[in-house]
């Protein structure tokens, strides 16, 4: 067992330099996307009134809220769990009267009491967006065509989008009588795809013979346009029928869009029963157990903050994108300093002339502070994949030169100080910024 003092608390994550990097990496890369696509940065607060969080969530996502009391007021405080019902209430109180549709980006942790699952702690980052203000199928296609461009930005192939529509199931089971407990039961068969169960509960349930039908051919309607057509001809509700629809529509978009090929239509898809008002996708990478993102439209949710607007809105789950990036040897090239500099000198001067000068034009540059030999001084720059190392003071050189190094190819140079402080981008071409000629 672990000292008291090494321990950390179950579902919490520490992430090392390289690991950081790779998730800075991820997340750089598609609020990326979320900017070419129009989307402005938004940041909520980490905690919030328990009250104000839980007009926008369920009872399940309230249990597993981590809770805080406010010592000023006495009030109940939790950390978010989900960012979505942060935004709705934001929209709805703050910019109501902005001109629509309104879209938002964020990268942000959230905080869950649950249990931890593939890839998943109580602390995990999302990246995702908020579209809102539309209730076109063409708000649907973009947040979908989003996530396509996201994962292959972020070099993953080999993915599936399967999409679905809750209202489908719920219009089934308008026409028939049931309880919570046999909805709920129902629902835990369809997304197991358990065709016995489905068969028992349908014929404890004794629906019209139409209903039946349809119910247990649910964990069948998946596919791609054909499924469309087989779904219609159960669809005999407005609600069932309203969200055929939708999805042809949506699916119409999607082919002109050239995605067609990548979503995997599901109509016994019910993940997203209790959050969402109309389509549903989940992403999934091939040899990966989770979905790396997910999201939908949730018309109802700006409407509890008393704002009755439409939405739709997605989230990439990071550690998620890292792990599946690892299954699927996508690397993210990890690179250290730019420069690394060794002076001899007493005075150092050279050296916080150089490090200064560089950074000005924006490179990143270490000073070796650790008095050693060079040998070992070029060893540490190169396990910290430095690029250059500039060495002031080497019995190798004379007054006011330099030697430089590239820890990539071994090279060396013999420079003039003054001339790598005059124009340092003519020794070192890949330094960018105003002034480095």
């Amino acid at each position: 067992m672990k000292p008291l003092h090494t321990q950390l608390p179950k579902g919490a994550r520490t992430y090392l330099p390289d690991e950081a990097a790779r998730k800075r990496h991820v997340e750089t890369t598609l609020f990326g996307v979320f900017d070419r696509w129009g989307y402005r940065e938004i940041v909520t607060p980490t905690f919030e009134y328990f009250d104000v969080l839980s007009i926008g969530t369920d009872l399940g996502m309230q249990e597993n809220m981590f809770k805080l009391v406010d010592r000023e007021t006495g009030r109940m405080l939790a950390l978010r769990a989900d960012i979505t019902p942060q935004i709705a209430r934001i929209v709805a109180t703050r910019l109501r009267d902005a001109p629509t549709p309104i879209r938002l980006a964020y990268v942000t942790n959230v905080f869950r009491y649950d249990e931890p699952q593939v890839s998943r702690y109580r602390e995990f980052y999302q990246a995702g967006v908020e579209l809102i203000g539309l209730e076109k199928p063409e708000a649907e296609v973009e947040v979908v065509a989003m996530t396509v461009e996201g994962l292959r930005a972020l070099g993953l192939d080999r993915f599936q989008i399967d999409v679905g529509h809750p209202d489908f199931f719920r219009g089934l089971l308008e026409e028939v009588k049931t309880d919570a407990a046999h909805e709920r039961e129902l629902r835990v068969a369809l997304s197991r795809k358990d065709a016995s169960t489905l068969e028992r509960l349908v014929g404890e349930l004794a629906p019209p013979a139409h209903v039946g039908d349809a119910l247990l051919a649910l964990p069948t309607l998946f596919g791609h346009e054909a499924v469309l057509e087989r779904a219609a001809g159960f669809a005999r509700n407005q609600r069932s029928a309203r969200a055929v629809a939708n999805l042809s529509e949506v699916y119409r978009l999607l082919t002109i869009y050239g995605l067609a090929e990548a979503v995997l239509l599901d109509l016994g898809e019910v993940h997203g029963f209790d959050y969402y008002s109309g389509m549903y996708f989940e992403a999934y990478v091939a040899g990966f157990g989770a979905s790396v993102a997910a999201g939908g439209r949730y018309d109802q949710m700006l409407g509890r903050f008393g704002f009755d607007c439409p939405a739709v809105g997605f989230a990439f789950d990071i550690a998620r994108v890292l792990g599946v990036m690892e299954t699927q040897g996508v690397a993210v090239e990890l690179a250290g300093p730019d420069f690394f500099i060794i002076d001899f000198t007493p005075e150092k001067t050279a050296a916080l002339s150089l490090a200064r000068r560089l950074r000005d034009l924006g490179a990143s540059v270490a000073r070796d502070i650790v008095t050693r030999g060079l040998p070992e001084s070029l060893a540490y720059a190169r396990a910290q994949r430095v690029r250059h190392a500039l060495v002031v003071g080497s019995p190798r050189t004379r007054a006011g030169e330099l030697l430089a190094v590239d820890l990539l190819d071994g090279g060396e140079r013999t420079l003039a100080v003054g001339d790598v402080l005059e124009g340092p981008a003519r020794y070192f071409p890949e330094l960018r910024g105003p002034g480095n000629a």
